[in-house]
């Protein structure tokens, strides 16, 4: 009677385990269907604008899951360049992959106005590393211009 007892007892202990496995299970699904159905891009943790030295990169979030963005980058008073790229957000990996980066060229006159505007390339590749601390790296494979790079979060005070 002691053995059926100590049997059934223990069919009741391992039915309990399976149970809360199966809830904590059920949890963290609903945890993370949540957080897609929030109607959050969870770009947003990231939006807004950061820079590195003569370097300016605006992120912005676009649709549900897609990330925007334009790096600026001025190579002397009368010269920049500016790439605009944008590509989903892979939120386990925290990274942007694009393949249409647009790399454009200008040219200033002496009054600060365009004198010219060059489309250097339309396809170009790469990725967007985002730390959790908020650092970002840009990694670009056609000009490896910000190779080493980290862009800071510009965080501009409210007056």
């Amino acid at each position: 009677m002691k053995t059926i007892k100590r049997i059934c007892a223990l069919l009741m202990a391992l039915a309990m385990v399976f149970a809360l496995a199966a809830c904590a299970s059920k949890q963290a699904e609903e945890a993370e269907g949540s957080q897609e159905e929030d109607g959050q891009n969870p770009v947003m943790n990231f939006v807004g604008p950061y820079s590195s030295d003569r370097a300016s990169m605006l992120v912005e979030a676009e649709g549900m899951t897609d990330a925007k963005i334009t790096v600026s980058w001025a190579s002397s008073a009368s010269e920049s360049s500016e790439w605009t790229m944008s590509g989903a957000f892979d939120a386990d990996a925290l990274t942007v992959s694009y393949d249409n980066c647009v790399r454009t060229d200008y040219v200033y006159n002496e009054s600060g106005e365009v004198d010219s505007e060059t489309v250097v390339y339309d396809n170009g590749t790469g990725t967007i590393l985002f730390a959790e601390d908020g650092a970002i790296t840009w990694i670009d494979d056609q000009d490896h211009v910000a190779d080493g790079m980290t862009f800071t979060f510009n965080s501009v005070p409210q007056e």
